[in-house]
């Protein structure tokens, strides 16, 4: 069995996404495929037991028969971080290894998700740093693209890795800069030695998020489309404008949610004459029955929070391209950048060297 770890140094730079994507391709040619999340931090309780919500999704969508309890090992509870603390003994790096080491002979590859930076999980032993050397993993380091800066983070895995370091990732690459990467940045690292294994664009579907967890983030109703919950939204347009100016806008932008006031039925009207996902109405009146009606002919869901359209707006923002992977479409959609954009055979070569 191969271990690979997708590792970074920076928060939401899609590790989760590249190993279901990888994972995904490699089921598709036959292969038998693993999962691992070494810290979790989404604790979520099911009977007696806390899981992590993530990986839970994940062990469902990649169709795993492992124990759930293999995909993430350790969760960052409450309990935890007072065993911590009060410094009681552990042994999760222990656990860790047993579960690598017991799927040595079920599985062809396993791959091994690390934290948001290759120092996360030092003081409980499990930084990756530490784990890929210990059960003779590699690495591969998906990179967050930020810049020019973003070069020295993936120079600075390298060398920390030595051996165990595959080779990078660039992702949420804009689409502006994607030619220069792959013309300037690219050829660079591999002078440095670097494989750059595959460079993804900023993927609006990805980035994305469900009417569902926008309900939750701005803990709103819903008056109408319940059945629409699971719809993305690509797109955030904020309804301010006059409704000449307004109906411009919106024609130029699909797949949207539409932030306005409650009062605003002018506004919310011409929205639903464009191509818009959802309506969200601040400021907590009953949203206009003229407005509802529309809304449920088309199909378009109708949330109302009682927040202001600043802070809604903000709330939102907060989440866009930072929610954890919880859906299924998402997941079909790394299979597919995973497929077109990342060299996979080059990196299955380079796994036998």
């Amino acid at each position: 069995m191969k271990t690979i770890f997708l590792i970074s140094n920076r928060p939401y730079s899609g590790r989760n996404l590249l190993a279901v994507g990888l994972s995904l391709n490699l089921k598709e040619r036959g292969k038998k495929v693993g999962y691992m999340k070494l810290l979790g931090k989404t604790p979520i309780k099911v009977g007696d037991k806390i899981l992590d919500e993530e990986s839970m999704f994940i062990h469902k969508v990649l169709e795993i028969e492992d124990p759930i309890e293999w995909v993430c090992p350790f969760v960052l509870s409450y309990e935890a971080k007072y065993k911590l603390f009060h410094e009681e003994e552990m042994n999760i790096a222990q656990q860790i290894r047993e579960v690598i080491n017991t799927q040595t002979e079920l599985k062809d590859y396993l791959f091994v998700v690390g934290g948001d930076s290759i120092f996360e999980g030092l003081s409980l032993g499990i930084d990756c740093l530490r784990l890929i050397k210990e059960v003779d993993a590699k690495g591969i380091n998906v990179q967050l693209w930020e810049g020019e800066t973003s070069v020295d983070d993936i120079l600075g895995v390298k060398e920390f890795l030595g051996k165990n370091f595959v080779g990078a990732v660039i992702n949420k690459v804009p689409p502006e800069e994607h030619a220069y990467l792959k013309e300037t940045v690219v050829p660079y690292l591999k002078k440095k030695g670097v494989e750059v294994l595959g460079v993804f664009k900023r993927d609006r579907l990805l980035e994305a998020i469900t009417v569902r967890t926008l309900l939750e983030v701005v803990n709103g109703g819903i008056a109408c489309c319940e059945d629409k919950l699971e719809e993305f939204i690509e797109n955030i347009v904020i309804g301010a404008m006059d409704p000449e100016n307004a109906m411009r806008y919106f024609l130029k932008i699909p797949n949207k949610l539409v932030i306005t006031g409650v009062y605003r039925t002018d506004i919310q009207i011409l929205a639903l004459e464009t191509s818009t996902k959802c309506l969200l109405l601040t400021g907590g009146l009953h949203p206009s029955e003229m407005v509802i009606s529309i809304a449920k002919s088309k199909g378009v869901p109708v949330v109302v929070t009682s927040l202001d359209t600043f802070s809604a707006v903000k709330r939102i923002q907060s989440l866009v391209g930072r929610d954890m992977l919880k859906d299924r479409g998402k997941a079909l959609r790394a299979k597919e950048v995973v497929a077109k954009e990342f060299d996979l055979d080059r990196f299955l070569a380079m796994l036998e060297v």
